[in-house]
């Protein structure tokens, strides 16, 4: 059954585009990473190149069910499921994606790996509704006060600006029942303090709404100058203040998803000492 049209496979292949991966870390989280060399060489398989060896990678290595989502300088969007089914150094896909510009004069990163995934579920080419997303925005200010308080003072420096910063890209991902992570635009999302965001229903109700109260989540969050950071906790489940009906994320980790040094950054990681 065909999955992805010649539309979508030329409206991926743009370098000025959102890409993420999601995949299933060993404890459980969902686990995204900014990967903008996603592109679809057929009507049911994607690939993209990997040119630093991230924590993604590792888990496809071990769980190969992957959640993607493309996001256009149109606002035009997709997203879907796919299972990563090989991993190859060379050959004409890896000669395709080093030959971008972004990486054909680059001496110091190339793509050294090209991940081949079979599409399993795509939403087809979708519009972000920007009349929803701002009135999410506003009534997450609107409520903010009502709603509360998490009393944890986790989220510092870059991390609160994005979260506060109402023209910043986010992104939720969850596990769904059959495995496979699920990643949805949550631009309207905001913060309620250091510890919790708000996340109103204005749009993709019905999608948040399958989230399960308790499940671990994760927010990706991103601005123009491609400033990101990557929140994992928990979602607390459906709420809802007058007519306002909101999600609430707690963040139990921080991830510094910038190179050239990529980790957590909360809770504090133990250094090791290299001998």
């Amino acid at each position: 059954m065909p999955f992805i049209t010649k539309e979508d496979r030329d409206k991926f292949a743009v370098t000025g585009k959102v890409g993420l991966i999601a995949s299933v870390s060993p404890d459980g989280y969902p686990h995204i990473a900014f990967i903008n060399t996603i592109q679809a060489i057929g009507d049911d398989e994607i690939i993209w190149g990997e040119f630093v060896h991230g924590l993604v990678k590792m888990n496809l290595n071990e769980n190969p069910k992957a959640g993607f989502l493309v996001l256009n300088p149109e606002k035009e969007w997709w997203n879907g499921k796919a299972l990563q089914t090989r991993v190859r150094d060379s050959g004409p896909e890896h000669e395709q994606l080093n030959s971008a510009p972004l990486f054909r004069y680059n001496t110091y990163f190339g793509i050294g790996k090209v991940h081949y995934m079979k599409v399993y579920s795509f939403s087809g080419k979708q519009k972000l509704p920007l009349g929803k997303v701002i009135k999410g925005a506003l009534l997450g200010k609107f409520i903010k006060p009502v709603v509360q308080a998490s009393g944890k003072g986790i989220a510092k420096g870059t991390t609160w600006k994005l979260m506060k910063d109402m023209t910043s890209l986010k992104f939720i991902s969850f596990v769904d029942e059959d495995g496979f992570p699920v990643i949805l635009p949550v631009v309207q999302a905001s913060a309620k303090d250091r510890g919790r965001m708000i996340i109103p229903f204005s749009a993709y109700s019905e999608e948040l709404g399958k989230i399960k109260p308790g499940a671990k989540a994760a927010l990706y969050l991103c601005n123009l100058d491609l400033v990101t950071v990557l929140l994992q906790g928990t979602y607390l489940g459906t709420r809802k203040k007058g007519s306002v009906k909101y999600g609430l994320f707690d963040i139990e980790k921080v991830y510094n998803s910038m190179p050239p040094i990529t980790g957590y950054v909360y809770p504090p990681q133990e250094m090791k000492i290299v001998h």
